[in-house]
């Protein structure tokens, strides 16, 4: 598995480099971003950057310009970043509402700096205008006469302009007598591939990190560091994040549980959403549902039946549709994982009180018809608990 980014450079009037664009690509052969999911494409982006090939390694010292959807500004505590270097750029289609202008006074509080992307002003977008640092304008979008408009309108205002799309010296030159601060387009350098062999993160470990995560007061440290410590691709991720200048930690980091305890529950937890967020593109967010819901409402009916451990029945729901999750037979993964034998039955032959309960489950869930020690009421009521807690759970994500 690898991790591909493109970078596009943003140059000053005497052609060196301020910063670069971070662009979401699939794979080394995409010309374009391709998009589908743009939260999973955003959250790629940033866990490309941060965990795999390094932020400094992508940009140096320079800004770091990111693409953010709605969903993302709208959530100004959910991703860990350097305030200092990630200029964070408002899209064009992101709605410029009450609700996100407060979502962007949240950010601006907080020290990020924004960039208000293919930006075309107009009286009603004046406070949005206000708190940003930079305004990129589209040339070719544009075109002359508009680009000037735009550049007149805004000469008021403290922001720096950046024109994109630049793509002769005629246009360059052109930008350059109106005042343009920065520059990018392919006339000076097009998106660069950058490209590293990832580690892969279950997405199940992720799925319980999570669900501990929201315990609040009832989190346990012991939990969380048995969580991670089952992922090998999880403990990189997690030493990756601490070796970067986000943090400003030089501490030596000898243990999963300090690693825990130096990233902090808050970090971590933004942690577990982007990647949570980066691998769930296209139907698999729909799975990601499927999976909670069979997992919450396993552990509701062990507690129904008077059963211990009822976390057990949590994590047997998860791994029961681990094979749909990983596109790899069921006895195939769980064969992989350190579990065990009596537990991996209990999923793949219903065995046991475990075997018993997803069945139930499954059935109900299914539509068919139920063989159960408990009553057709007790599951559509524990149903209907865990879609209420599905939906509270992937509102907190």
């Amino acid at each position: 598995m690898n991790v591909t980014i493109a970078r596009q450079p943003i140059f000053t009037t005497k052609q060196t480099i301020m910063g670069y664009e971070l662009l979401y690509r699939r794979d080394l052969d995409a010309l374009d971003a391709e998009l589908f999911d743009d939260v999973s494409a955003t959250a790629q982006v940033i866990s490309g950057s941060l965990l795999e090939i390094g932020m400094t390694n992508m940009v140096g010292e320079s800004k770091a310009f990111i693409n953010f959807p709605r969903a993302y500004l709208l959530n100004p505590s959910g991703v860990p970043l350097d305030k200092n270097q990630v200029v964070i750029e408002v899209l064009e289609n992101s709605g410029f509402d009450a609700l996100l202008l407060a979502s962007l006074r949240k950010w601006v509080k907080a020290g990020y700096k924004l960039a208000l992307d293919d930006f075309e002003y107009e009286a009603k977008l004046l406070p949005f205008v206000e708190l940003a640092t930079y305004i990129k304008l589209d040339l070719q979008e544009l075109g002359r006469d508009k680009f000037m408009q735009q550049m007149e309108a805004l000469k008021t205002f403290d922001v720096k302009i950046v024109a994109e799309k630049i793509e002769t010296w005629e246009e360059f030159n052109f930008c350059e007598v109106l005042g343009v601060d920065y520059y990018q387009g392919y006339f000076f350098e097009r998106p660069e591939i950058v490209t590293k062999k990832a580690t892969k993160v279950n997405s199940m470990t992720l799925l319980q990190l999570m669900a501990e995560l929201l315990k609040g007061d009832n989190l346990n440290v012991n939990e969380l560091e048995s969580i991670v410590s089952r992922d090998i691709g999880l403990v990189h991720k997690l030493l990756k994040f601490l070796n970067s200048p986000i943090t400003g930690l030089s501490a030596n980091v000898d243990s999963v549980r300090l690693a825990i305890v130096l990233v902090g529950v808050d970090q971590l937890k933004s942690l577990t959403n982007l990647l949570l967020m980066s691998e769930l593109v296209g139907d698999r967010h729909v799975l990601l549902e499927a999976i909670l819901l069979r997992a919450k409402h396993a552990e509701l009916i062990s507690i129904k039946l008077g059963h211990e451990h009822n976390e057990t029945y949590f994590l047997a729901g998860m791994l029961s549709m681990m094979d749909a999750c990983v596109g790899i037979s069921l006895p195939e993964v769980l064969k992989q994982l350190p579990l065990p034998r009596e537990f991996i039955n209990a999923i793949i032959e219903r065995s046991g009180n475990v075997g018993n309960v997803l069945d139930m489950v499954e059935q109900f869930g299914k539509g068919h018809k139920v063989t159960s020690t408990v009553s057709i009421e007790d599951l559509k009521s524990t149903y209907v608990e865990s879609l209420e807690w599905v939906d509270d759970f992937l509102s907190r994500v």
